[in-house]
């Protein structure tokens, strides 16, 4: 069994990306990495002047809520720490979208089952996604668990979604197999959509995992690399450390590798943020 651990970095009142990422890890290597995470995230929250209860990297690396106190070169190598660990010890899956791409998707092709709502239509393709990388593992050995970053408002059509899933996403994660010695794509059918996802996704807080606040740091450091595509450095020297971050997280990040044409992937290939690839 596995676990992805998720979460999310940006809304439309900031910027126009939004980043969903899950640090998928298996479960014989849970325990001895989250005890790892929890002691290093311990000891560096102890130097904030209120000892926080939970890592916000966005409020960290940019020195708000009292991190000012800390050294900013100390900030920054532990947000650095942090990823090269993730990358060491995790799978790394992302979405990034555009919402002016995602506002203008929906007006040209139309809503999703996930409706209008960015958050679930990010959750859904990661979730497509992640069952495209672990469908490989036989024997329940991909089962995986999704676990997020309480959205108390979503969660309900999360795990609905998953426990009846819609044709609509079965292109993102659908496989290819032989017919009278031909290559095609195998049709989906209701006992196999998302069956190595638990059709359950778990809600937890933030301050309660260690690797959903490692997410977060992951998912910021995303978002700030592609809203710096464009925009301003809010220090000097931001774009060329998150640039050096994101390129590590984005060589060993998993896409959804080759898949049909169906209206799943058109809708995501423009919604998504025009720098990033599917």
């Amino acid at each position: 069994m596995k676990f992805a651990y998720v979460d999310e970095s940006g809304d439309s009142g900031q910027s126009d990306v939004f980043t969903m990422s899950a640090l998928l890890i298996d479960a014989v290597k849970l325990r001895k990495h989250t005890a790892k995470f929890d002691a290093l995230l311990a000891d560096f929250l102890a130097k904030h002047p209120k000892s926080p209860n939970e890592l916000k990297t966005k409020a960290l690396i940019n020195g708000a809520d009292k991190w000012s106190k800390v050294p900013a070169e100390d900030r920054k190598a532990f947000v650095a720490t942090l990823i090269d660990l993730a990358l060491e010890c995790s799978t790394i899956f992302a979405v990034v979208l555009s919402f002016d791409q995602f506002n203008k998707t929906l007006e040209a092709l139309g809503e999703p089952p996930s409706r209008k709502s960015y958050w679930l239509a990010s959750a859904m393709l990661l979730a497509g996604t992640l069952q495209k990388h672990v469908q490989k593992y036989k024997n329940n050995k991909g089962l995986t668990v999704l676990i997020f970053d309480d959205n108390k408002q979503a969660m309900a059509n999360l795990s609905e979604g998953l426990h009846r899933p819609n044709a609509w996403y079965d292109g993102l994660y659908q496989i290819q197999g032989k017919r009278r010695g031909k290559t095609v794509w195998v049709d989906r059918t209701d006992k196999d959509r998302f069956d190595h996802i638990v059709n359950t996704a778990f809600a937890i807080k933030s301050e309660h995992s260690s690797f959903v606040q490692v997410a977060d740091a992951v998912s910021y450091v995303l978002r700030r690399h592609f809203e710096l595509k464009t925009g301003g450095e809010n220090w000097p020297g931001e774009k060329a450390y998150f640039d050096d971050l994101a390129m590590k997280v984005l060589s060993k990040t998993k896409g959804l590798g080759r898949v049909p044409k169906c209206d799943a992937v058109s809708f995501f290939e423009a919604a998504k943020h025009p720098d990033w690839q599917l």
